[in-house]
């Protein structure tokens, strides 16, 4: 309880300081943004108990990091009243939410730990796996013999255990890659074509930028989930740039057409998405025909809404 309480906190905090971004100028409202993205991920981590910043395991800090810019962004690109109001009221809860998923105790609790099952009753902690020994030759100094020792080795040490509410960390990851597109729509200049005024090339490199980052931590959170090891680090990193790259294309060109409002948000999403279902598929992606036929599919419907945002525009 307390915990949770912690993280209303967090998220009372956090989102009474974003939707003050809204009265910015860009440059400092970038800034501004940053800032407070770094607060809540800082936050997230001393709620999981751990108040060394460089202790902190990155994995469950970034969701609520994302959700700290998509509520300074959004407070960019709305009204006073009522809007700035429902932003954060909508903001604190979900980033209270957030926090409190990424930071429960059955996410953050070591392996072998005894954890209390209903009704009060605390199951017994499952017996350790036996470490991993390494074989190696020594020579011994009084024969010049070589002689057989062993030595401990931790295999696959995770950084967490996985994430025993995996559906709802996706579900998460994907609604806050759209809010996050959204966000940067927000805090560039020109993102969302609003005004339909052409950008500047570096407003436009800034654009495909910041919605590169927001994809590449959705890309890193949802890579966690099956590879929470930290030698799993280097798979995380090129997930990273698996959802990077593709959206950051996809941004460049997506409003070079000047597509209006919130249609290059949900394409952008879309294209994670997609990512999303190549990299999880079960079996090759070509012999995967329930894959090809859903993406398919999605692509159709890409196509019909390019198309009628060029022809509403």
């Amino acid at each position: 309880m307390q915990q949770r309480n912690v993280a209303r906190e967090l998220g009372l905090v956090v989102a009474s300081i974003a939707v003050l971004v809204h009265w910015l100028d860009p440059a400092p409202a970038g800034l501004a943004t940053a800032l407070i993205a770094a607060a809540a991920a800082v936050g997230t981590g001393s709620v999981g108990g751990e108040w060394r910043p460089w202790r902190m395991p990155l994995i469950p800090m970034v969701l609520p990091a994302l959700a700290a810019v998509s509520i300074a962004g959004i407070a960019r690109i709305v009204a006073p009243v009522p809007w700035l109001v429902l932003v954060f009221v909508a903001g604190w809860t979900s980033l209270a939410w957030l926090v409190g998923l990424e930071t429960a105790p059955e996410t953050l609790a070591a392996d072998g730990a005894t954890a209390a099952e209903p009704g009060g009753v605390v199951a017994a902690a499952p017996v350790a796996a036996p470490p991993a020994v390494r074989l190696r030759a020594r020579r011994r100094a009084e024969f010049d013999l070589p002689r057989i020792v062993t030595d401990p080795v931790v295999v696959k040490t995770p950084e967490l255990r996985p994430h025993p509410r995996p559906l709802a960390v996706r579900a998460s990851a994907l609604g806050l890659a759209f809010f996050g597109f959204v966000a940067a729509g927000g805090l560039v200049p020109g993102g969302l074509a609003l005004d339909r005024q052409p950008m500047t090339t570096a407003h436009l490199a800034e654009f495909v930028a910041l919605n590169a980052a927001v994809a590449g931590l959705v890309g890193y959170r949802l890579a966690s989930l099956t590879s929470p090891s930290r030698f799993d680090r280097l798979v995380r990193v090129v997930a990273f740039g698996q959802y990077a790259l593709p959206v950051a294309v996809a941004t460049a060109a997506l409003r070079s057409l000047a597509l209006p409002r919130l249609f290059i948000p949900a394409l952008l999403t879309l294209v994670a998405y997609a990512v999303t279902s190549l990299r999880e598929s079960p079996e090759p992606v070509p012999q995967n025909a329930r894959l090809l036929q859903e993406l398919a599919v999605l692509g159709i419907a890409a196509v019909a809404v390019i198309a009628w945002g060029v022809m509403g525009k």
